[in-house]
């Protein structure tokens, strides 16, 4: 009976942000261009290339230059509900084929106070050489780096909306 009892394979992280913008800002800064090539995955100094269509099932590809090393990532817009819900998937090809789902609930906490939940799933294979111990810790240890850098991307998201409002 124990073979069949299989551990959840997979890493969930929600984290939640407050933002001095209006919805439709924050939504933009997910699905602009210009807004993501500031934020998200790269910088303008370190971006050699973005591409992004922000539709339903459109794509998004950017290439980031750091350490002469060049990083892809794409994804696809799964689904789109402007000013409130976005579902897009997140890949690095030359790390893994799979891809990992980041879903963003946008909505008005109060006038001028926009709340982002950010949820994101991914995939974390279960190696046959690790005990259910070795497994946990590598998924808890990719929890907890993954969790720290987008709340990092989202230090500089924030940096980047505040910069957007000072300029309108």
């Amino acid at each position: 009976m124990g073979r069949y009892n299989v551990e959840n394979e997979y890493v969930e992280i929600q984290l939640e942000r407050l933002f001095k913008v209006e919805p439709e800002l924050v939504y933009q800064a997910w699905t602009d261009q210009r807004f993501l090539k500031q934020w998200f995955m790269t910088t303008e100094r370190t971006n050699k290339s973005i591409d992004v269509n922000a539709e339903q099932n459109g794509s998004y590809e950017i290439v980031d230059v750091r350490k002469g090393k060049e990083n892809v990532v794409r994804g696809s817009y799964v689904t789109l509900d402007t000013n409130a819900y976005i579902v897009m998937t997140i890949g690095m090809p030359e790390l893994s084929d799979s891809e990992d789902t980041i879903e963003i609930e946008i909505f008005e906490r109060e006038p001028g106070i926009t709340q982002m939940i950010f949820s994101y799933t991914a995939y974390i294979p279960r190696e046959r050489r690790l005990t259910s111990l070795e497994y946990k810790q590598k998924k808890k240890e990719y929890h907890d780096s993954t969790a720290h850098g987008f709340e990092m991307l989202f230090d500089k998201l924030q940096t980047t909306l505040e910069e957007h409002e000072e300029e309108a």
